[in-house]
């Protein structure tokens, strides 16, 4: 497994994280659909991967129902995924 795919592994293990009963359903769902269809999934170009896993995120973030010390663990999880974004463009 190359160094990219461990931290996209690692990304992915803290966005679980939002798989939790204080999340709203419709918020878990989200996380989970961006770490499947997006983020996990290898039949896609990397920048998308990570520019719409990112981008589902960004919902999340400002979904007004996500518990607010929930916030933080969005914007840790942002900053990792631009930080990959750039190192693969």
């Amino acid at each position: 497994m190359s160094e990219l795919e461990k931290r996209i592994q690692q990304i992915a293990q803290v966005l679980g994280q939002l798989d939790d009963t204080q999340v709203p359903r419709n918020i878990r769902s989200s996380a989970k659909d961006a770490i499947d269809k997006w983020l996990m999934n290898k039949n896609k170009d990397m920048d998308i991967r990570l520019g719409m896993t990112a981008s589902t995120l960004d919902d999340i973030f400002n979904d007004p129902n996500l518990p607010s010390h929930y916030g933080p663990l969005c914007l840790q999880i942002q900053t990792a995924l631009e930080s990959l974004l750039n190192e693969v463009r």
